[in-house]
């Protein structure tokens, strides 16, 4: 698999990055890895890698939140299984609408899409949006392009030692739990 990526990087290095872009849309944060990890092996520039990502992760949120624009245009009551009425009130009552929202979910796995798509349907203006975006988008780009490229000599000695990426991997985990526990109690004290 490696061989694999190392050798379409290095004989396509444009439509890695346009995969790079894309990927923005589908599954950013092992994307970004990926490219930090070749980056590191000179495959591709870090630089360029930091840029298009941002530059994607930004179009991603404006797209996901017109998404939710165009829920609160359509007449229909109901998406799915969802009554929308119902849920644009508890929304509003939980002040969703906020932009540190849209801020904190970029670094969460799966909220990211859910709070791009309320703040469209709470018609959250594009001002607004753009103001936390931005700075997520850059930020996060640049915080995955970077693990990615810092940690590539590990993969090595990853392979070799399952205990080790065991450790490495438990410990991110917890340490994701305790930064969303934190957050939520941050947001809850806010109210």
């Amino acid at each position: 698999m490696e061989s694999l990526l190392t050798n379409f990087s290095e004989t396509h290095r444009i439509l890695s990055y346009l995969i790079i872009f894309f990927g923005m849309f589908v599954e950013g944060e092992v994307i970004l890895l990926l490219a930090g990890v070749l980056s590191h092996r000179g495959y591709l520039d870090v630089f360029d890698v930091m840029m298009i990502a941002s530059i994607g992760a930004i179009l991603h949120d404006v797209l996901y939140w017109s998404i939710g624009i165009k829920f609160s245009r359509a007449s229909k009551g109901k998406f799915l299984f969802i009554n929308l009425e119902k849920t644009k009130e508890f929304l509003e009552k939980v002040n969703f609408n906020n932009g540190l929202y849209i801020f904190i979910s970029k670094f969460s796995w799966n909220l990211n899409r859910l709070a791009l798509i309320t703040s469209g349907y709470l018609k959250t203006p594009i001002k607004s949006l753009l103001r936390y975006s931005v700075p997520a988008g850059i930020i996060w780009s640049i915080t995955f392009t970077s693990l990615g490229y810092v940690f590539a000599f590990e993969t090595s000695l990853l392979r070799k030692d399952i205990a080790t990426a065991g450790i490495f991997l438990a410990i991110f985990i917890v340490a994701v739990i305790i930064l969303e526990v934190f957050l939520k109690k941050l947001l809850i004290k806010r109210k």
